[in-house]
């Protein structure tokens, strides 16, 4: 598993352009009550003539690599993480899942070159995610679950804690008896093992990078297997994030790569998420 050394997480600080950049490793959050400064390009009309960017999926990928929406460069283009700025093609190679540097025009290769596919929460493009409502992210998420469920991938990997903190929300407040949201915004896991005995696993809101605390369980199939995807977050790959460098981000990915290739993973005490398949 890669290691973080020297990782020093920096302060929030504004990009050239005047967007504010948090900190927390999330392409600009949802729009919240915040005061934002006016840009007449953030009315979604001055986007509408743009086409959403196509998913490229498949049945059985290891990787299923998720993001908020598209940019406007990404849409202009029609290629995911299209900005050269964007350190997404970057961190897929360099942490060893592909196994040369792909240009943004070649997204389409990833499903049959190398097994890992690419999706959006949001369809619509927009100038940055924060031109996106928590309410209209919210209502998107059950038609990503049911994306999830259908393809059934090893894993579903969020870019961002943007987007990672409206999903975890949303898992939340499902109900499961065995999850329980704590006062503070952390949540607990309390599940019962083998021997009887519970076990508990923490995470704290704001630090949830990385392998997560819950899976998606899929019906047993023809070889008598219980079908799981798990979950794993990485920083937002903008090159205006400024908590983590480019060295950081590869880590993460790098992380992933190291749990792809290792003979077993264990899972037993990841909270199951069941999601029933649509046609």
């Amino acid at each position: 598993m890669a290691a973080r050394a020297g990782t020093s997480p920096r302060k929030g600080k504004r990009s050239s352009d005047g967007s504010w950049e948090d900190g927390t490793g999330a392409c600009q959050k949802p729009n919240s009550s915040r005061k934002r400064r006016k840009r007449g390009n953030a009315d979604p009309e001055a986007l509408a003539h743009l086409h959403p960017l196509q998913d490229y999926l498949k049945d059985g990928l290891d990787v299923i690599f998720c993001g908020i929406n598209p940019g406007r460069m990404s849409a202009e283009t029609g290629h995911h993480f299209a900005n050269p700025t964007n350190h997404f093609w970057r961190c897929l190679h360099r942490s060893g899942l592909t196994s040369r540097l792909l240009p943004a025009s070649e997204d389409y290769s990833l499903p049959d070159t190398y097994n890992l596919g690419l999706t959006n929460i949001i369809d619509r493009p927009s100038v940055e995610a924060a031109d996106l409502s928590k309410s209209e992210m919210k209502a998107a998420i059950p038609t990503l679950f049911q994306k999830i469920s259908r393809f059934k991938p090893r894993f579903v990997c969020f870019v961002g804690m943007g987007i990672w903190e409206v999903v975890q929300t949303a898992l939340s407040q499902m109900t499961m008896p065995s999850a329980t949201v704590s006062q503070d915004g952390g949540w607990t896991v309390q599940q019962t093992s083998k021997d009887g005995k519970n076990k508990v696993n923490e995470r704290k809101k704001g630090s949830a990078l990385g392998l997560q605390s819950y899976k998606f369980v899929y019906p047993v199939d023809a070889d008598g297997k219980v079908s799981e995807t798990l979950i794993f977050v990485v920083p937002c790959t903008s090159g205006r994030v400024v908590r983590y460098q480019l060295t950081d981000k590869i880590a993460f990915f790098a992380e992933l790569y190291a749990l792809l290739h290792k003979p077993t993973t264990n899972a037993e005490d990841l909270l199951p998420i069941k999601v029933e398949a649509q046609g």
